[in-house]
């Protein structure tokens, strides 16, 4: 199941971060916990203060990833940040939530050949795309956690967490990356 939602010009960022909530926990809900079978698990981005303003994002030159302004997102995973137009090559990231107008969450999608297996997926929505500052703090074969301060300033929550399917079949390899207050997968 993928859900994209499409918000035009004239909301507020409050309005497209309540939208967004909205549309991810419909998702959640709509899986009905099988997540395991098509999509890995993932939960609702918690509410944080809507008094902060998208300044607290990590704003460094060319970084587009978590904890980064929703407008420099790297959607074309090619170290370039704004509009994303067609992806060069197989893989095809999208954001899943903001808060504080910060990128709190987003997945990518590949279906390259060789088919990836779930640890090539986590280096995919990883690697280049965490806080400088991000430390491992547990790995396993389709699971990963980082700890970030620069994180928790920008959305305010401590941790990244991402899991991962890797490629089956026709089903492209998919992987979830957020921002959360929980250091276990």
């Amino acid at each position: 199941m993928h859900l994209a939602l499409v918000l035009g010009g004239g909301y507020g960022p409050i309005m497209r971060e309540v939208v967004v909530a909205i549309g991810i926990s419909a998702l959640i809900a709509g899986c009905g916990g099988s997540g395991a079978k098509s999509h890995p698990s993932s939960t609702a981005i918690p509410q944080a203060s809507r008094s902060a303003v998208a300044a607290t994002c990590i704003t460094k030159q060319g970084f587009g990833g978590l904890g980064g302004r929703r407008d420099r997102f790297d959607a074309n995973n090619d170290n370039t940040t704004g509009e994303a137009g067609p992806t060069p090559g197989a893989a095809f990231f999208q954001v899943d939530g903001t808060l504080r107008g910060c990128v709190a969450a987003y997945e990518v999608q590949d279906s390259a050949a060789p088919p990836l297996r779930a640890g090539d997926m986590l280096d995919l929505v990883s690697g280049g795309h965490l806080p400088k500052d991000a430390e491992p703090v547990l790995t396993t074969s389709n699971c990963a956690v980082w700890k970030s301060f620069e994180l928790r300033r920008a959305v305010g929550l401590l941790y990244a967490r991402a899991t991962a399917i890797g490629q089956v079949g026709g089903a492209p390899g998919t992987a979830v990356i957020q921002a959360t207050s929980h250091s276990t997968c």
